[in-house]
């Protein structure tokens, strides 16, 4: 292969011709996600693979000094392969002593390859991505670092919690109440103080600021039915959120869409044993009763206890993900 490697780390994007099937960088890791580094494979005046990498604020990783490999698209196999070597020996460079990938810099942005999938369409907030590509990185000597699964469950009325539990949440001063979408900013900035404290320890966690946290679900504003994002407070003090969804994307295909359960945090300071499963329970009811047939749990960590509450509801997996990952 005649093929030239390009490094761009100033600002800006260079104006570019894209192989016939790539998408282009600017749209798989914008500016604003400010990647140290990107580059790119050329031949013959077209770019057959680019690929961003970040590892200025990496996710740390004991022992390791991590850079991510993000923003990633590739023509075959082999462009993969000679990409994916340049792009090592840049983090090498950097100091960086693991690749990780997909990655745009850290678990809030696009992360993650679909490994396994059944034949049922992709689904709004999802990953999605060429079925080549976990076997292109695998043949570059990456390994599966972390999994991750998607379930789906039908809404039949069933509640996981006992009457006496959720008697004894409510005895505690708990109450359970949908978003205020009058003072929508405020209840982002509860919730984001919610999944600080409650994301802590999770697998290459990386705390976002509050502002990037504001501006990621402004942008998803409109499609926020209020109550289906149930805020728990106790002593009037927000202490564990859900937020669900419709899957707008099947309802575009012309589909029954089905309640995405996208995310679930309770403060462990909170002392709730159970209200993350009551919770649920109580964002299952409000979408059945909003005539929603089906849940799917999303995008859950393969140690994820939120899986415990998956089960109680007998999800049936429809998608698995892996994120890869290379020592250098």
């Amino acid at each position: 292969m005649n093929a030239t490697i390009l490094h761009h780390d100033g600002p800006g994007l260079p104006e570019i011709t894209l192989a016939e099937g790539l998408e282009s960088p600017a749209a798989l890791a914008p500016e604003s996600e400010h990647p140290d580094d990107r580059i790119s494979l050329i031949e013959d005046g077209r770019t057959i693979a680019c690929a961003s990498l970040w590892w200025t604020e990496a996710p740390p990783l004991e022992g390791e000094r991590v850079g991510c490999i993000g923003g990633f698209a590739a023509r075959d196999g082999k462009a993969t392969a000679i990409l994916l070597e340049a792009a090592e020996q840049r983090l090498r460079e950097a100091g960086c002593t693991l690749a990780i990938g997909p990655m745009n810099g850290n678990t809030w942005r696009r992360h993650r390859y679909v490994i396994e999938s059944s034949a049922r369409g992709p689904f709004l907030l999802e990953p999605r991505n060429p079925v080549n590509y976990p076997g292109w990185w695998r043949a570059s000597g990456y390994r599966e670092l972390s999994r991750y699964s998607s379930s789906a469950m039908p809404l039949d009325g069933s509640s996981v919690v006992a009457p006496a539990l959720k008697a004894r949440l409510e005895r505690s001063g708990l109450i359970i109440r949908p978003l205020h979408a009058d003072r929508y900013d405020d209840e982002l900035r509860a919730i984001h103080a919610i999944s600080l404290r409650s994301f802590a320890n999770n697998f290459l966690y990386t705390p976002l600021e509050e502002e990037g946290f504001l501006d990621a679900y402004r942008k998803v504003k409109d499609r926020v039915d209020p109550d289906l994002v149930r805020i728990a407070e106790k002593d009037s003090k927000p202490c564990g959120f859900v937020f669900a969804i419709a899957d707008l994307e099947a309802a575009a295909r012309g589909e029954k869409p089905a309640l995405i359960v996208k995310t679930l945090a309770v403060d462990p300071e909170s002392r709730c044993a159970g209200l993350g499963s009551l919770l649920v329970d109580e964002v299952h009811r409000l979408g059945r009763e909003k005539g929603f047939t089906e849940a799917i749990h999303a995008l859950q960590h393969e140690t994820n206890t939120s899986l415990k509450i998956t089960g109680r509801h007998q999800g049936t997996p429809i998608r698995r993900y892996a994120l890869f990952s290379k020592s250098l």
